[in-house]
């Protein structure tokens, strides 16, 4: 009964470590196409996320910390797929892929249903001394979620934005959110 267990850790491990050496090369900060605001791409769970920490119009603190990108699936090398993409000048969300063409350099492909009906876009990695507009990279107020577009994604947020209309959080077994009591 353990032999079996003990094999599929074993066959699993090294697939679950490419995973992450995958996402590597898609993670970090990019500025979009428009050249008007940065995302940042990190894990959540077996998936990537990402979530806006740059606006070139400083004023515009309110699109910063939405997520903008959930539940992308890793379907090959530098390639993730099967997730979304929200576009918060339309108030839509798309289907995305995200695919690394170098070092610097994000091809991220929204689309509706099938590819044949799409747009592709090139970001381009930020500079190190990007200055956010959500605060420090990292620490217990950047903790992500896969939660839906417009949830405050930092404590201060949630106290300017008041409570969020429906709480939830991000369950890395199951790939996706789900309902969650709301902070006090």
């Amino acid at each position: 009964m353990l032999r079996p267990v003990l094999t599929a850790v074993m066959t699993l491990s090294p697939l679950l470590a490419n995973t992450s050496a995958c996402a590597e090369a898609i993670t970090g900060v990019w500025i979009d196409h428009t050249g008007r605001g940065g995302v940042e791409i990190s894990q959540c769970g077996a998936n990537l996320c990402g979530r806006i920490v740059w606006l070139k119009d400083a004023g515009n603190k309110k699109g910063c910390g939405i997520q903008v990108i959930g539940n992308a699936k890793s379907v090959g090398k530098d390639t993730w797929d099967g997730g979304w993409i929200y576009d918060p000048e339309k108030n839509a969300r798309y289907s995305v892929e995200l695919k690394s063409t170098g070092a610097d350099r994000l091809r991220v492909t929204g689309y509706m249903g099938s590819k044949l009906f799409s747009e592709t876009m090139i970001w381009k990695r930020a500079p190190a001394d990007l200055a956010r507009c959500d605060g420090p990279a990292s620490g217990p107020e950047r903790a992500r979620s896969d939660a839906p577009p417009g949830a405050p994604a930092t404590p201060a947020a949630k106290d300017r934005a008041g409570p969020p209309p429906g709480c939830t959080k991000y369950v890395p077994q199951l790939g996706t959110t789900v309902p969650a009591p709301c902070p006090r």
